[in-house]
């Protein structure tokens, strides 16, 4: 009896030691591989914060979206980066084998009502004027209703509305560039990269910065921004001294 019973305990701790195998097998680490890209340009984001909401270990994706992280299956990895909407993906064992594709969408920002008690800034007052020299095509519209389909056809084909469309593209175009330049300045990239002036123009041509970036960032954020792309601007001149 005394054997059976040892037999009886030495299965029974045999059964739980292979369950925790399997258990701990289940839950080994897993070195996650990956991008993440713009949804809409397909263009890699830098820097995305990537964060191991387990093991709050977190890491910020390259030059061209690349990052690489360690986990575990179960876990849940989040992804934040400025003017892009939040996202969580779970771990699973498939990740250890395979590069990790994630696709971040540009976040709607809904602005609140102000009151300005400073009087506009220079670029409102420019933009002011701007709209005011070329309201009308600004205000162009191509008719396409069906209650006037001479008139429609007309301005699609007629080549003054399409000069007129095509200039309304332009100025539009030079209004947004106009925006993005308030606010990313080569004072404010001087001031934080200490570069002389021809190499300020030559950062801010190498590292342009999107109109939605420009709109949602707020001026820590874009100090930031410019900080994070000057490391990357001196790692290439170092490389090409070499």
């Amino acid at each position: 009896m005394t054997n059976n019973y040892f037999c009886f305990v030495k299965k029974g701790l045999l059964s739980i030691f292979f369950v925790l195998g399997i258990f701990i097998q289940v839950k080994a680490q897993v070195n996650i591989k990956g991008y993440v890209y713009d949804s809409v340009t397909k263009k890699g984001l830098t820097p995305v914060r990537v964060e191991n909401l387990t093991s709050h270990q977190g890491v910020s994706t390259m030059y061209n979206g690349e990052f690489q992280l360690e986990a575990k299956e179960g876990d849940y990895i989040y992804f934040t980066y400025v003017g892009y909407k939040n996202k969580s993906i779970r771990v699973t064992s498939a990740m250890a084998n395979s590069s990790t594709i994630v696709y971040l969408q540009v976040k709607t920002v809904q602005l609140k009502d102000v009151t300005i008690y400073r009087g506009p800034t220079e670029y409102q007052k420019d933009s002011a004027h701007r709209a005011s020299i070329y309201k009308s095509a600004f205000e162009y519209n191509q008719q396409k209703s069906i209650m006037t389909p001479v008139t429609s056809v007309y301005q699609k084909f007629s080549k003054k509305y399409k000069n007129l469309r095509k200039f309304q593209d332009q100025i539009i175009g030079m209004e947004q560039q106009k925006f993005i330049d308030s606010r990313y300045t080569p004072e404010l990239v001087q001031s934080m990269t200490k570069l002389p002036e021809d190499s300020v123009i030559h950062f801010i041509n190498a590292f342009p910065m999107d109109l939605d970036y420009a709109r949602a960032a707020s001026d820590l954020e874009i100090k930031m921004w410019i900080k994070h792309n000057f490391q990357t601007y001196k790692a290439d001149l170092r490389k090409k001294s070499k």
